[in-house]
C-alpha cells in the first residue's frame, strides 16, 4: 500500500546546504547542531488515520477511541522541561552539553508524546511495555520505565538504572539525578492505568536514541495489544494493534553565518 508523507512546514529546511565537512559560497560554519527530523506518514485510503491541525500529531480513531502520537524534538523537550531557577538542567530526556569527542549535543532518547482519549468504551488501556519502535533496517527498541531493573515487563529499560549509572560520586550529581527522576515519574505514560469512558490519559513514551548511522529511512512505532474491552474477570477481551509510521532524516547541521559579503 502506498503511503503519503506529511512533512511539517519547513522541516527539511534545517538540513542546510552546509553540512558537516565543509562550507561554500562565502559562508562560514558556526555552532554545529545534531538534527533529527521525524515526519509522519499516513497510509492512503485509511479514514482511521488523520493529522491534528492544532499540534501536528498523528491521530488513530476507532469508534470513539482516539490515540494521538507526536514525536518530540530536543528543542520541544527543553521548552517543556526548562532549567531550574539556578540554571540546573533537570530535563531527563536531553543532554545539555556536547560530548568531548564531538562539537554538537547528541540526542539522549527518542521521545513520543502519547494521548489516549476514550469517548465511548467502558474501559480501555494502552500498555507502553508492549510498544516497540523498529527502524527500516530491522533494529528494534523497547520502552523506558521508571520502575526498578528486574521488575520491568516485556524486556523494558529502566530509567532508575540509567540514572544510577549517571549518578557519579558527588552530592550535586546525585541531587540532580533525583530531580530528573522526579520529572520522569510525572511525565512518562505509566503502565497499568486504564482510561475510563469520557476520560483521557497522556504521557511520554521513551526509547533509546536512533543510531547515528541510520541517517535516513523509516521508523515504525508499534502499539501492540491495545485493549478495547475487558471480560468479567478483568482480563483483556478485545484488542487492536496500531502502527504509526515516520520518515526519519538525521545528521549534523552547520548553521551558516554570512562573512560580511551579503
Amino acid at each position: 500500500m502506498r503511503a503519503r508523507s506529511l512533512l511539517a512546514p519547513g522541516a527539511l529546511a534545517l538540513f542546510t546546504a552546509v553540512l558537516a565537512g565543509g562550507c561554500a559560497g562565502g559562508l562560514i560554519p558556526t555552532k554545529q547542531k545534531y538534527v533529527v527530523e521525524m515526519n509522519a506518514v499516513l497510509p492512503e485510503g485509511r479514514g482511521d488515520f488523520s493529522t491534528d491541525p492544532d499540534d501536528s500529531s498523528t491521530v488513530f480513531s476507532k469508534e470513539g477511541l482516539l490515540i494521538k502520537v507526536k514525536p518530540l524534538s530536543d528543542e520541544e523537550l527543553n521548552r517543556r522541561f526548562p532549567p531550574l531557577y539556578d540554571g540546573r538542567h533537570v530535563n531527563p530526556y536531553t543532554f545539555d552539553q556536547k560530548e568531548v569527542s564531538t562539537s554538537y549535543i547528541p540526542p539522549r532518547f527518542t521521545v513520543f508524546d502519547v494521548a489516549v482519549i476514550n469517548n465511548t468504551y467502558a474501559k480501555i488501556q494502552f500498555d507502553p511495555a508492549k510498544a516497540v519502535m523498529v527502524t527500516g533496517d530491522g533494529r528494534s527498541y523497547r520502552y523506558y520505565d521508571p520502575g526498578r531493573e528486574g521488575h520491568l515487563a516485556e524486556g523494558g529499560n529502566s530509567f532508575s538504572k540509567y540514572y544510577r549509572v549517571e549518578l557519579g560520586i558527588s552530592g550535586y550529581e546525585k541531587e540532580l539525578a533525583l530531580e530528573r527522576m522526579g520529572v520522569v515519574y510525572k511525565s512518562v505514560y505509566h503502565r497499568d492505568r486504564p482510561v475510563f469512558k469520557e476520560d483521557r490519559r497522556q504521557g511520554l513514551l521513551v526509547f533509546d536514541p536512533l543510531p547515528q548511522d541510520y541517517k535516513e529511512g523509516e521508523v515504525v512505532l508499534h502499539f501492540n495489544g491495545f485493549v478495547l474491552s475487558f471480560d468479567a474477570s478483568g482480563k483483556p477481551e478485545n484488542t487492536v494493534d496500531v502502527e504509526f509510521r515516520y520518515q526519519v532524516k538525521q545528521g549534523i547541521s552547520n548553521p551558516p553565518r554570512a562573512n560580511g559579503k551579503g
